[in-house]
């Protein structure tokens, strides 16, 4: 039965492919007068609602029954509208320093694999200001297997490492190569009266960021390209994108791309 219902929801979101944010919203509204859509702005708010999920900051997954979570993320084009590229990072759940140690730095204890192992990423092209024209252009479930574990591993052991060592408020983006924390609150961090911006940590009284975990816009890019990569959109890739994360959709012929690599991708219609 959870299989069966697993491949519902990838055939409602595959339908989303190609659609535009307004069109979706418009839909939306037919079928239910209450919606929280209330403004043609809300991309989050509009893929939510068209699965269903209400907004939490629960620690499981927003489509519980299936332990799927719920993200969207935007790309944006380069200058000449030649190239794809994730737009910003991809943030996840809000890290808790006091009970994250429980995970002893096993990865698999950890609250941001036990939310969101499996996650329905819904990529749309930001292009201009008007969000109701934005093209939903991917949509596909990714797991956090092995192979992920181990390339996000080290960050989290380095993560859990600054936590037992009374340093959570010392934890910066740049010591880490996939997966790092990010601010997640509305509050100014250098305001010492802003307790907004601030948390508990386990072996220091210092208070630390409130932040969320955040996988990097290059590696993003990695997700997407092995993504296309499967569906054979790209024909040839150079091993140099493993260590810029750079291009991740070419449009027209053969192009020279970053530091020596080529790509093949779809003739933009």
């Amino acid at each position: 039965m959870s299989e069966n219902n697993r491949k519902k929801l990838l055939k409602k979101a595959k339908l989303l492919e190609g659609r535009k944010i307004g069109d979706l919203i418009k839909e939306i509204k037919k079928t239910d007068e209450s919606s929280k859509i209330k403004t043609k702005s809300a991309v989050g708010d509009a893929i939510e609602t068209y699965f269903e999920v209400t907004k939490n900051n629960s620690f499981l997954p927003d489509i519980e029954h299936l332990e799927i979570e719920l993200k969207t993320s935007p790309l944006k084009f380069n200058r000449l509208k030649t190239e794809l590229t994730s737009k910003e990072p991809l943030s996840l759940n809000i890290i808790n320093y006091c009970k994250e140690i429980e995970s002893e730095g096993d990865i698999k204890k950890s609250s941001f694999y036990k939310k969101g192992k499996e996650i329905l990423l819904i990529f749309y092209i930001h292009d201009g200001e008007t969000r109701s024209e934005y093209i939903i252009k991917y949509v596909f479930i990714w797991k956090m297997d092995a192979s992920v574990l181990l390339e996000l591993e080290p960050d989290y052991k380095n993560i859990i490492k600054k936590i037992i060592n009374g340093e959570a408020h010392n934890i910066h983006q740049w010591e880490h190569q996939h997966l790092t924390l990010c601010p997640k609150h509305g509050g100014k961090m250098k305001d010492p009266n802003c307790n907004k911006s601030k948390t508990l940590q386990p072996f220091s009284d210092i208070k630390a960021e409130v932040r969320a975990f955040r996988l990097k816009s290059s590696y993003i890019n990695l997700i997407l390209k092995r993504y296309l990569e499967s569906k054979n959109i790209f024909q040839s890739w150079d091993d140099d994108i493993q260590k810029n994360g750079h291009v991740v959709i070419k449009y027209g012929e053969w192009q020279e791309v970053g530091e020596g690599f080529k790509s093949w991708g779809e003739k933009k219609q």
